[in-house]
């Protein structure tokens, strides 16, 4: 009888260590998770500094980095790469009045105070044509597709 319960308080030993095991190891899984997602208040300015130095992230006389949409900010985006590469973030609104997120990627071309972004699956010519000009207002440089008013700014988030 002693060995049976013996036994058995092994076994309940056994599983509560086993269970505060796996209780710890995932506790500590979704920390590093939660860590990783939420590591940085600023995603867009930690991105920037992989690319530039802090001096280049907001000057915009430098071509590269994050061009945004004053008041649009998170649905109208452009950030060029130092590679020459691109991500644009823009919506659309077709004729049912929904409003249709898209991002494009691509490469591009500075030609002079023209910017030609080619994207990887082509434009909808109607909705935008590629071409985005580089101006200068007297006071700041900004971008501009001469269309429909896309006016976009150089800074982060």
């Amino acid at each position: 009888m002693k060995k049976l319960v013996l036994g058995i308080i092994a076994v309940i030993i056994t599983v509560a260590v086993v269970a505060l095991y796996q209780f710890h190891k995932d506790e500590a899984i979704t920390t590093a998770e939660t860590e990783d997602v939420y590591q940085s208040d600023r995603p867009v300015y930690d991105q920037l500094l992989q690319e530039l130095d802090s001096t280049e992230i907001y000057n915009d006389s430098i071509i590269y980095g994050y061009w945004f949409k004053p008041h649009e900010a998170c649905s109208v985006n452009l950030f060029l790469h130092i590679d020459n590469t691109f991500v644009f973030k823009y919506y659309v609104v077709p004729n049912d009045s929904t409003i249709v997120d898209v991002v494009k990627r691509g490469s591009f071309v500075v030609d002079g105070e023209t910017i030609k972004l080619t994207a990887d699956d082509g434009w909808d010519e109607d909705v935008f044509n590629g071409i985005v000009y580089r101006k200068h207002n007297g006071t700041n440089y900004y971008l501009t597709d001469d269309e429909d008013g896309m006016y976009l700014v150089k800074g982060s988030d």
